[in-house]
């Protein structure tokens, strides 16, 4: 057979899948980022993650939501967020007890700018009821 012959579907096929797929590629993610700017000291609860998965595993292969927060944060230097019910905040300062609450739900307080927290404390979500 050929090599012309497999290459000229193949490339076709490459296409008609890139341009059936290219509208599902370029949506935006489903976790925003804050509308906001207030610089007020605020009081937020959510999941501490990384800012390259943002609370999620990616599909990563035995890789908990901790172990792939402390991975990107540690080894890859990347911001600690703070993913909330409505968006995604990159947190500044306190990086220590950050780390003790990646993968897991944390309430930061600090001063919001935007979609970013300078974070003055970090502590274990209560508990309601």
């Amino acid at each position: 057979m050929n090599k012309k012959s497999i290459a000229k579907p193949s490339i076709t096929a490459v296409l008609a899948l890139t341009a059936a797929l290219g509208p599902a590629w370029a949506r935006p993610s489903p976790i925003s980022l804050p509308a906001q700017t207030s610089g007020a000291e605020q009081t937020l609860t959510g999941t501490v993650g990384d800012a390259k998965c943002k609370g999620q595993t990616l599909d990563r292969k035995n890789l908990t939501l901790l172990s792939c927060t402390h991975l990107c944060t540690n080894s890859e230097h990347r911001d600690f967020v703070l993913v909330t019910r409505d968006a995604v905040y990159v947190l500044n300062g306190h990086r220590n007890e950050l780390d003790k609450f990646g993968g897991g739900r944390a309430t930061i307080t600090g001063r919001v700018d935007g979609n970013t927290v300078q974070v003055d404390s970090v502590s274990s979500v209560k508990k309601q009821g």
